[in-house]
């Protein structure tokens, strides 16, 4: 075996190792950003409450692509579910997660190749998967939230209110997202491409 096939062998494995600590990192600050900081919120439908962790899934799917982002994400959020008595809802936060991330990064991905480099277009097309993520959140919130309540015996009006009820935690979540994104993704990106 020569030295050439030695040293790539050794360079896959290590960025394999890499990609895998990263998106141990993200899964885990995903987790942290929702166990450190949180701030519950009426609702007629489950216990909504604002979070940090949308941001590090959008920004975990904006800087390791959709499929890695899908790992990191799902696994941080399902983390915090299981540990915090949300063990129910753990099925519909794995595939609505699992859909967002990797709708939203694959429309990064094209994005990005259509900013041909460009940091200017792409951290406007950062934003705008930013927007992307949290307008398909509230509306998968919105329809598994009346889907939940028909569940339970609620009519249909009814279920759509008690849902339409439930949203502005969502909504907060979503706008805190975006602007978070706007702010912290031209800094972290540097960092990221530094570390990774």
């Amino acid at each position: 075996m020569s030295t050439n096939t030695m040293n790539t062998g050794s360079q896959v494995t290590d960025g394999r190792v890499k990609a895998m600590v990263v998106t141990a990192f993200f899964a885990a600050i995903t987790f942290l950003g929702i166990q450190s900081f949180r701030i519950p919120l009426p609702a007629a439908i489950g216990t909504p409450f604002v979070h940090f962790g949308h941001i590090f899934v959008v920004m975990g799917v904006l800087l390791q692509g959709g499929k890695r982002g899908a790992v990191s994400g799902t696994f941080g959020l399902i983390i915090f579910d299981i540990l915090n008595g949300y063990l129910q809802d753990v099925p519909q936060v794995f595939i609505e997660t699992v859909v967002k991330c990797l709708i939203v990064g694959a429309i990064f991905m094209i994005l990005k190749k259509k900013a041909q480099g460009d940091k200017k277009k792409e951290y406007g097309y950062a934003i705008i998967c930013a927007v992307i993520y949290g307008c398909m959140n509230i509306v998968i919130e919105l329809v598994m939230g009346t889907i939940r309540m028909m569940i339970l015996g609620s009519g249909f009006a009814a279920a759509v209110a008690g849902s339409v009820a439930s949203i502005p935690a969502t909504v907060i979540n979503a706008v805190f997202m975006i602007i978070a994104i706007a702010v912290l993704y031209q800094p972290v990106k540097s960092i990221y491409r530094r570390v990774a």
